[in-house]
């Protein structure tokens, strides 16, 4: 009796239906993962898709060649030397000149004040700066910048009168032989337009700040 119940057991195990059985069983289960797979995968899809994109807007600023690059890195660069001569004049407790030119498209720090004080030393220049000036000039070789940016006018911000040179004294300021704002205009061409970049000087802080781009 119990070898039959066996024999029995194993037949109905490995019977016709029981196998179409197991079949359906097992194509449902493979349709269910195909259908979770392909499901996984469109998600992978989509996560390249937002990777891709995120790369190319970051080529896009790094490429980024507008106007208001060349300007405002040029206006920062001319803003920290203002900042410096400053900075020497307090230091020293002496008079520190800035002195611009629109021909040469140059400006350099000078010790006008009583005394033999030093210069800043210009480091980015290397060994071929000399050791007893410190002279700037407004060329895009030096920041590899996409336009050339020129100082166009130097000036008096109320009474509108053109200058050449900006002298911070003991105090910071530039008074009292300059009771009023100086202010520099830096622009640069493109495509026919002018872009203008003011920086502000304050004659009684001597601080320095860049104002935004104008047309």
């Amino acid at each position: 009796m119990q070898k039959f119940h066996q024999n029995e057991y194993q037949w109905q195990k490995y019977s016709p239906a029981s196998m179409s059985k197991r079949q359906a069983n097992l194509l449902r289960a493979n349709q269910c993962y195909s259908s979770e797979r392909a499901a996984f995968t469109l998600v992978e899809l989509l996560i390249v898709i937002m990777l891709i994109s995120i790369l190319l807007s970051v080529a896009l600023v790094s490429t980024e060649t507008s106007p208001s690059h060349s300007l405002e890195t040029t206006a920062r660069a001319v803003a920290a030397d203002l900042r410096l001569a400053r900075s020497y004049a307090i230091k020293f407790n002496s008079e520190y000149t800035v002195r611009f030119s629109l021909d040469s498209q140059s400006y350099e720090i000078q010790h006008t004040g009583s005394g033999n004080l030093p210069v800043p030393q210009d480091h980015l220049a290397g060994t071929a700066a000399a050791s007893d000036k410190y002279i700037k000039q407004f060329q895009i070789q030096s920041m590899n910048l996409p336009d050339q940016v020129s100082l166009r006018q130097v000036q008096l911000k109320t009474s509108e009168t053109n200058v050449s040179d900006l002298a911070f004294g003991p105090q910071g300021g530039t008074g009292p032989g300059r009771n009023e704002d100086t202010v520099l205009i830096l622009s640069t061409v493109r495509n026919g337009t002018t872009f203008y970049i003011p920086i502000t000087i304050s004659w009684i802080t001597g601080q320095a700040w860049i104002e935004d781009i104008q047309i």
